[in-house]
């Protein structure tokens, strides 16, 4: 198994204190972690371990992700989110526009395995205060490399309240069809749950087919073993 790969489930915490609250030891549960055909596959990319951690708590109601983990780490915990169950992959690194394209193509491998047979959302999780045009271009980068239809699936969570209003990121949320969602103390897991739902309706109900990624995966697979030749 891959190193940068941790598949975990916790117990339930209180849903109240998501952004701040570590992860709570607990054992692993059967129920969670069973893929099937019907899982609401959500993948969550970001560049902030805590945020990250955060917004997979709030949709599971639970402390399901280790706000200290190692950002290297790819995670996949399962739950339930009012009547659906839901698979969540976690990506905190994927948009840390310092990192290589040969480790966002490992990255964006994971999450395409672990969402197999392929997501049927993915969350950009951005924070207005941080939002560049440099990481706009990233983002694009990154996102291509699941599916060039991956705009359809995709959708950006904000964390914290503007203090004001941030262009680039406005142009991010409008490729995504201005599907935003800001979390707030607030906020519903419900309500953030329509708008997964609304994206699944939104494409008939099918997942994202990454299958450009696996043709990148492939390319750089093979490239991999002719150096080895080469050297050998």
């Amino acid at each position: 198994m891959d190193p940068g790969f941790k598949e975990k489930n916790k117990e339930k915490c209180d849903v109240t204190s998501f952004l701040q609250t570590p992860c709570l030891s607990g054992r692993r549960s059967p129920d969670y972690d069973r893929p099937n055909m019907s899982d609401l596959r959500i993948v969550l990319l970001g560049k902030s371990v805590s945020e990250n951690s955060g917004v997979g708590n709030f949709i599971l109601g639970r402390a399901a992700f280790d706000s200290e983990a190692p950002p290297d780490v790819v995670e996949r915990v399962g739950g339930r989110l009012k009547e659906r169950h839901v698979i969540i992959i976690n990506s905190p690194q994927l948009l840390q526009t310092n990192i290589s394209d040969h480790r966002i193509t490992q990255i964006v491998r994971e999450c395409v395995n672990l969402s197999d047979p392929g997501p049927h959302v993915i969350v950009l999780i951005l924070n207005h205060e941080q939002c560049s045009t440099e990481d706009q271009e990233f983002v694009e980068k990154v996102l291509h490399s699941f599916s060039e239809q991956v705009n359809q699936h995709t959708m950006v969570i904000t964390t914290q309240e503007p203090t004001e209003t941030n262009d680039i990121l406005q142009k991010i949320i409008q490729k995504c069809a201005n599907r935003h969602f800001s979390l707030q103390r607030s906020s519903s897991p419900h309500d953030l749950l329509q708008t997964f739902e609304d994206i699944v309706l939104m494409n008939d109900g099918q997942h994202l087919d990454c299958a450009k990624a696996s043709q990148y995966f492939n390319i750089e697979q093979q490239a991999t073993e002719s150096s080895k030749c080469d050297n050998s």
